[in-house]
């Protein structure tokens, strides 16, 4: 594993991270236009390893640390004046950067796969102070905060590669990104997203390309029979209750103008569930002033999926667990807010924030580099292991101030893997939960059978 890593992080920090790289970039986005007193690389470097989240970020906090580190002295002033469009662009690009740097460094999958990725997508959101309000508009209900920034995030769970990362307004819900991103679906991929992204352009564009979905059944799509009739859920209903059926599988279309063919998965869920889901129901209709259908009450009994994968690859028993592989960019979003603080916001020019907050994503991007390559090492020990994406993001921040010193080329790739960081992460295996399987587990359903 030392080996592995050592190419690897000298493969960041050879291409990506070089100055070489970066001052390409400042050029081309024409944040450095001309030799200045901080060169861009010790712009971006202040910026990446700076401890504090961004509300205990101050002006002076900054210019200390360049003058402490590279010997520059420079106003608050001055550098207030170098958080402009352009220095958003420049941080913008170095991150397309580092995913070019992980598209050169995929990690080969030896085993015969189904799907060749796996890809998740979600977004998370925060309130920004009102100032914001006209960048980042909000509901005007948001935490009480007009300012709304929704961060769109997705990445693949067979390589575990960040696939794309977009800072917008938190208005553009994930409905419109959903349509605005079809061209990112890709021939024979499976998608796993959460409703909030499921429209009929999205599974009509997904079926199109040749790829794969697995979601929830969308509340207000339509679900007919072959010959077109809609489905009777009552007359479903009694069935599963006849024959005392845990799941049910039918062969449907959704959406009557759409036409999309797929699998309807059924799964009865506990009374103890679904009294659960009735009194919150009842709770919402109460506050709409609006009574519950029969129907509805119908549907509140069941877990529905749709799928367009076969059932030889993707059986009935798997289709929930496969499903919850979703909340694994949870995880991912926990790490962002617990570890590293990216929804600590307080007021301070537009595009410092930005920069501030893209400087973290960086960060945070490059650990994942290191994380690909450690999972990769444990799941080639075992397949049903991994490293835990929470413990690994908690003890990166430990060795934060070290690394930097490496990148600097004040200390060796070889004493910091071995003295610092390969005895930090010794123990990030993934467990289980109780009575569950992990998540690397229940991924060996991409693993094709030994013919």
């Amino acid at each position: 594993m030392v080996k592995q890593h050592k190419k690897d992080i000298s493969f960041l920090i050879g291409n990506s991270l070089s100055e070489l790289t970066i001052d390409k970039v400042a050029r081309e986005t024409k944040f450095m236009k001309r030799k200045g007193k901080v060169p861009a690389s010790c712009f971006v470097n202040t910026l990446l390893f700076n401890e504090n989240d961004q509300v205990n970020i101050s002006l002076p906090d900054l210019t200390s640390d360049l003058h402490q580190v590279y010997g520059i002295d420079v106003s608050k002033e001055a550098l207030h004046k170098k958080f402009t469009p352009e220095a958003v662009n420049f941080l913008k690009g170095l991150v397309e950067e580092l995913f070019s740097g992980q598209l050169q460094q995929l990690i080969d999958v030896e085993l015969p796969l189904h799907f060749p990725q796996i890809k998740i997508k979600d977004s998370t959101k925060f309130s920004l102070p009102d100032s914001y309000g006209n960048d980042y508009k909000g509901y005007g209900n948001f935490s009480k905060k007009n300012g709304l920034l929704s961060v769109q995030y997705e990445y693949d769970l067979v390589s575990s590669t960040w696939l794309s990362i977009e800072i917008t307004k938190g208005l553009r819900n994930d409905q419109q990104d959903s349509k605005e991103s079809t061209s990112a679906i890709t021939k024979g991929d499976l998608h796993i997203r959460d409703l909030g992204y499921i429209t009929p352009t999205y599974l009509s564009a997904v079926v199109d390309k040749g790829a794969f979905f697995l979601n929830r059944l969308p509340p207000k799509a339509g679900v007919f029979t072959k010959a077109m009739k809609p489905l009777d859920w009552k007359k479903t209903d009694a069935s599963f209750r006849k024959k005392s059926l845990v799941s049910m599988e039918l062969n449907v279309m959704i959406y009557e103008k759409n036409k999309i063919p797929c699998r309807l998965i059924m799964e009865r869920v506990s009374d103890a569930e679904y009294e659960r889901r009735l009194k919150k129901a009842r709770i919402s209709a109460k506050s709409r002033n609006v009574n519950i259908s029969d129907l509805y009450k119908i549907k509140l009994r069941y877990n529905t999926f749709i799928t367009n994968v076969c059932c030889a690859i993707l059986p009935v028993t798997e289709v929930r667990k496969t499903y919850y592989l979703r909340w694994q960019i949870e995880l991912v979003f926990k790490t962002w807010k617990s570890f590293f603080h990216i929804d600590k916001i307080k007021k301070v020019k537009k595009e410092r924030l930005e920069c501030q907050l893209i400087a973290k994503l960086l960060w945070i991007l490059i650990n994942w580099t290191l994380f690909r390559t450690c999972n990769k090492h444990a799941r080639k020990i075992d397949q049903k292991q991994g490293v835990s994406v929470l413990i690994f993001f908690k003890r990166s921040i430990q060795f934060r101030a070290t690394f930097r010193l490496v990148l600097l080329k004040r200390l060796s790739i070889n004493k910091w893997l071995e003295e610092m960081y390969l005895p930090l992460i010794a123990d990030c295996a993934c467990e289980a939960p109780k009575n569950k399987q992990s998540h690397y587990e229940t991924l060996k359903i991409n693993i094709k059978p030994l013919s």
